[in-house]
């Protein structure tokens, strides 16, 4: 079986199966210079995959980062609780449990949001004499939480206003990252960061982009030669969708078997594959990636018959509809 493509997950900052797009570089320039970022898009796309090579990178270049996973904080708590567990984390990761919690005590007048963020101003950038990007990774978690979290936004967005009176802020920089939309998140249009902040879109693999896979497609005996052969019939069916092209990537490879002895060209050995383990009934019932569609799609509470119409339009034109960010059926 092969461990060089990764199906699911976080891929490590070093896997051999990274494919570098041009939103790395992008995602990386922007937060070295201290500005604002958020990766807003669908699941399965490489966000976490993309944030955790832009922390290595910048630890590389003398950047602390520090990644809140908000799944990890839970959803069935008061806002007081939510924000106190957001302080723990950052505690734990930065050896300062103590010093922050004592904060938190001391100051109960304080609103929930107000009290985490003058701990982070008061507590945090004393301490550090480097720069320090937050990832908020999982954002999209704070539609499920029982309170309004606009104000969270907020105070993110005044961090950045306060730059200019106290320059402690320069050293502290945000992301976001997320299933959902800024519309989705945040409903004072006052309070959002958005507007003063930069979108890392994380498109689809170009196919130069993908070459790199090629490497791991050797591994079949004889296959050296067939490699980029097979690479670009892949990226024929998932026109580069991270998770789709390196499903299928180790499929072809994970699958060899007489099978593949019958289907003398590689295109027709990529072809037998990809319905296989996308097209098949058997597929539909059992890829969780097409289950979760299958599911959005039956709970959502958009006008299905509009989302329907989108799928065949798409099926019957071939066209490339453009991430839109104020389409919530895209």
């Amino acid at each position: 079986m092969s461990r060089f493509f990764t199906t699911g997950g976080t891929l490590h900052h070093n896997s051999p199966s990274y494919v570098e797009r041009e939103s790395d570089k992008q995602l990386f320039d922007l937060l070295s210079q201290g500005e604002f970022c958020y990766v807003l898009t669908a699941r399965q796309m490489g966000k976490s995959s993309s944030m955790v090579r832009a922390a290595m990178r910048l630890k590389e270049v003398g950047i602390d980062s520090l990644i809140l996973d908000l799944t990890a904080i839970g959803q069935n708590l008061n806002i007081e609780q939510w924000y106190d567990g957001l302080l723990v984390k950052i505690g734990q990761t930065m050896h300062l449990e103590d010093e922050l919690e004592d904060y938190w005590m001391d100051h109960p007048r304080m609103s929930p949001v107000q009290r985490w963020f003058q701990a982070v101003r008061n507590v945090i950038l004393p301490r550090i004499d480097k720069k320090l990007v937050v990832f908020f990774d999982e954002l999209d978690m704070v539609r499920s939480l029982p309170f309004p979290t606009d104000e969270l936004f907020g105070a993110i967005r005044q961090c950045y206003n306060q730059r200019i009176e106290d320059p402690e802020y320069h050293k502290l920089t945000f992301c976001l990252l997320g299933v959902a939309t800024p519309a989705d998140l945040i409903k004072d249009p006052n309070a959002t960061p958005f507007n003063i902040g930069h979108r890392v879109p994380l498109n689809d693999f170009s196919h130069e982009e993908a070459l790199p896979l090629a490497k791991g497609l050797e591994e079949l005996p004889g296959n050296h030669q067939k490699a980029e052969r097979l690479l670009k019939q892949i990226h024929h069916w998932t026109h580069g969708h991270p998770y789709l092209t390196q499903r299928l990537c180790r499929a072809v490879i994970d699958k060899n078997s007489q099978k593949a002895k019958e289907k003398k060209e590689p295109e027709a050995w990529v072809d037998w594959v990809c319905r296989e383990i996308f097209l098949s009934s058997r597929a539909r019932e059992k890829d969780d990636n097409l289950l979760y569609v299958r599911e959005r799609i039956r709970r959502s509470q958009l006008d299905q018959m509009m989302l329907l119409e989108l799928y065949e339009n798409v099926l019957n034109t071939a066209k490339a509809f453009s991430d839109d960010d104020t389409n919530p059926l895209i």
